[in-house]
């Protein structure tokens, strides 16, 4: 069955207070749109659809060749952004995952298990969700019998729901026909003019569809990034999961919390890094190599057995 991936980068991101666009801001060296774009290669996504707008040229230069673009030159909701896609997945068959480009600590596993459950359950929409404070202020999951009926944002939460603590995370999963189906069914009539993605869900619920959630443990693997606040909070947060990750794979890493290593770099076994190191770019560093402290690695291929004096730039 093939995949498909709709990435929704048009926003401008105001509170960013920046002239760039949002996603193109960086996480660990890398900017927001290719952390996601990235994650869908791994998975083998069959076509990745970036959804531009504001700077769209700036956000298009980043991105591979083999991902397309459309344009969302008014910004009129989710569900609008998703159908400027559909001259170019209306008449497939397969999977839709409809993604947020601001989610850069979103993780190929995670995908991949939100398909399987996906395809396993007959589902005709997934919703990733997790649990959260109550007082947390994103949409909950509406259920009925295990059917999910709807998304209700929080400040629309009726009496008998404030105490529902699965949210929506804002990254879903569609058979692609039945998506098109629904979103053209999509009406504007609210207080904003916009058509919500969000309302695909009731939509199909009514028409007897089998809509699910794909609930993860860990939130901050999929909180959009807002402000220049989430943006270092990302980087920290990935920070570690990556020197994490290596200290597993049996490198030594003298001090976490000042060492920064690149979501592509790969490192050999019995490496030693010193604190104060960066590495990044798509860098490969050999087995049993000392590293640092303090030194810059870009885009480099360092042989196995090799030492590399403190407060070296490459």
């Amino acid at each position: 069955m093939n995949v498909y991936a709709i990435v929704l980068a048009a926003g401008k991101g105001t509170r960013m207070k920046s002239e760039r666009p949002k996603v193109v801001h960086e996480v660990l060296y890398k900017p927001m749109i290719n952390h996601v774009c990235d994650e869908l290669k791994k998975i083998g996504a069959d076509k990745t659809i970036v959804v531009v707008g504001h700077k769209a040229e700036e956000v298009k230069a980043l991105l591979d060749d083999d991902v397309e673009t459309v344009m969302q030159t008014e910004q009129l909701g989710t569900g609008h952004a998703v159908l400027m896609a559909k001259d170019l997945l209306k008449d497939k068959e397969g999977i839709t995952l409809v993604l947020c480009g601001d989610a850069p600590l979103i993780r190929a596993e995670t995908l991949e298990g939100m398909i399987k459950a996906h395809k396993e359950s007959g589902n005709m929409a997934t919703i990733m969700s997790a649990d959260c404070d109550v007082s947390t202020h994103y949409g909950r999951i509406i259920k009925t019998n295990g059917q999910v009926t709807g998304i209700c944002e929080f400040k629309d939460l009726k009496e008998d729901q404030m105490d529902i603590t699965e949210m929506n995370t804002g990254e879903y999963c569609f058979d692609n026909q039945a998506l098109f189906d629904a979103l053209s069914k999509v009406s504007n009539n609210n207080a904003q003019n916009e058509y919500y993605l969000t309302d695909v869900i009731g939509i199909m619920n009514d028409e007897g569809k089998k809509v699910d959630t794909y609930k993860i443990d860990d939130f901050d693997e999929v909180g959009g990034v807002n402000d220049r606040v989430a943006l270092e909070e990302s980087t920290k947060y990935l920070q570690n999961r990556i020197n994490t990750h290596w200290l597993v794979e049996g490198v030594s890493i003298i001090d976490k919390s000042t060492t920064y290593i690149g979501r592509d770099v790969v490192i050999g076994n019995d490496t030693v890094i010193e604190p104060g190191t960066i590495i990044r770019g798509h860098s490969k560093i050999g087995k049993d190599c000392h590293i640092g402290p303090y030194c810059v690695l870009d885009d480099v291929d360092i042989p196995d057995h090799t030492v590399v004096d403190a407060y070296s730039k490459r």
